[in-house]
């Protein structure tokens, strides 16, 4: 009985045990909280991307002959290169007249790249950017 009472008593391994049970909640938070962050600011980017595209294409500018390649460019220079192909971006005129003006759209869409942690309604979500500019010297 003495031998019971004196591992009953024991606290050697305390720390770890509490170490071992707070960490397998809070590592996990903390890894969806991170991947979150990168949802959020990956969906920024590709929101400033097309809107530069959109931009760039409405205004005819010799910096951007191709609208693709100016998309997939912007968008390496604030995430990583590769991040989107040209085939994810798609510039068009809109249909839309809004106060007489023509409107280029510029949409983007791709898989979100880091979504490990993640739930699945978030984990494997496409991501959609859309950006319209109005088109110098066109009226409705």
């Amino acid at each position: 009985m003495t031998d019971l009472k004196r591992l009953l008593h024991n606290r050697a391994g305390a720390t770890a045990l509490e170490f071992a049970l707070i960490a397998g909640i809070f590592l996990p938070l903390c890894l969806a909280i991170f991947d979150a962050g990168l949802l959020l600011w990956t969906q920024g980017v590709l929101q400033s991307t097309a809107a530069l595209s959109a931009r760039c294409a409405a205004l005819s500018s010799p910096n951007c002959t191709n609208v693709k390649q100016f998309a997939v460019t912007s968008a390496g220079n604030w995430i990583f290169s590769g991040i989107i192909s040209q085939a994810n971006v798609t510039p068009a005129p809109a249909v839309v007249c809004i106060s007489h003006t023509n409107l280029m759209m510029v949409t983007i869409t791709c898989p979100f790249w880091a979504g490990v942690v993640l739930p699945p309604p978030l984990n494997g979500k496409t991501l959609t950017a859309v950006a319209y500019f109005p088109v110098v010297g066109a009226a409705c």
